[in-house]
């Protein structure tokens, strides 16, 4: 059952029916940590007063499973936008709309693979934005608020959705994704209010105080239960990497600038039909490659390479490009009228 009532304007949803106790069932006995419990009654309303103003929603094109809409959260007055690792967040640019209505283009900063994170730039001045405070002050049963655009409920300048829940505990991460396993292994808020619906990643997690406390991940499922978390990546982590630091689990690997690197083989030859444009098609696909066995097909049109959004034959090479042996890389196909998933695991080239 849903309640709903509106704060200056902005939806809020009550009694959201909760999917963290499946999710706590697979947490890996790390302790909570303890904390002053926020009190600041009747405050609500200027929380959400102070918040509002810097989330923006997100627009490119969708494919397959990747919704073509999503949320973002500004955290500096010169336009940085952080946001989940989709489509969206693309080399191409995404369109992004401001909460006063106004839309522009966001051009990419930096990535991050293994949080999921991606860092946007708008060309803005005393934008409006949201302060990270430390996570760490959080305790069992706070209250704490997400927003996003769930849905795309939201156009222009309307307000984007709420959605009330309870702190549940701080948890390792063991999920996946679209039957891969899930890149982020670290620490993650868990809490009760649902976000794990499409629009939702990308948005603040709030305290009562209207202070982000974390922002809202990739959809994902819990690797033992098959259920639904609902939880955010801890502000501690989305400073780190709005400073720079972009988190990788294969820095060995480049360590010495001298050992040359392995060249990834897929097994698909693209079409060299066309002019100036070359749609990246399939010609031709060894028999016995990566992609055979992944079942790709020669006429198959390739629209993604994991987060990658492929236009032509030199974004398909890029992105190729980006990959090394051992890594399992999603390819999203159309063939014909349908558009579907493939799981390809890269191999070494010989």
């Amino acid at each position: 059952m849903r309640l709903g009532y509106h704060v200056h304007g902005i939806a809020i949803v009550l009694g959201v029916t909760a999917a963290a106790p499946c999710a706590i069932a697979v947490a890996e006995n790390i302790p909570v940590r303890s904390g002053p419990r926020i009190v600041a009654p009747n405050t609500v309303e200027r929380a959400f007063d102070r918040a509002a103003p810097a989330i923006v929603k997100l627009y490119g094109r969708g494919i397959g499973r990747e919704h073509g809409y999503g949320t973002g959260t500004l955290i500096s007055a010169d336009g940085q936008i952080v946001t989940v690792l989709t489509l969206l967040s693309s080399r191409n640019g995404a369109r992004v709309v401001l909460a006063d209505g106004r839309t522009m283009t966001a051009k990419l900063v930096r990535k991050d693979e293994y949080r999921q994170l991606a860092l946007l730039k708008i060309e803005v001045e005393n934008a409006p934005f949201v302060e990270l405070v430390d996570s760490e002050g959080l305790a069992m049963a706070d209250p704490v608020f997400a927003m996003g655009n769930w849905f795309k409920v939201a156009e222009g300048r309307e307000p984007v959705s709420v959605n009330r829940g309870i702190f549940s505990m701080r948890m390792a991460l063991n999920a996946r994704r679209l039957a891969q396993d899930f890149s982020y292994g670290g620490d993650v808020l868990l809490f009760d209010a649902m976000t794990s619906n499409p629009g939702a990643p990308g948005g603040p997690l709030l305290d009562i105080n209207g202070n982000c406390v974390g922002i809202v991940g990739r959809i994902v499922e819990a690797s033992e239960t098959n259920t639904r978390i609902n939880y955010a990546l801890p502000s501690e982590e989305i400073r780190a990497f709005a400073g720079g630091d972009v988190a990788t689990r294969t820095t060995s690997q480049s360590a010495d600038e001298n050992v040359e690197k392995k060249k990834p083989f897929v097994g698909i030859r693209i079409s060299r039909l066309g002019f100036r444009h070359v749609s990246p098609y399939v010609e031709r696909v060894r028999p016995g490659s990566p992609a055979d066995k992944a079942g790709v097909q020669a006429d198959d049109l390739v629209l993604a390479v994991n987060d990658d959004r492929i236009r032509s034959a030199k974004d398909y090479r890029d992105a190729i490009g980006r990959l090394a042996p051992g890594d399992k890389a999603r390819f999203i196909l159309k063939r014909g009228q349908r558009v579907l998933t493939v799981t390809i695991e890269i191999e070494e080239k010989q």
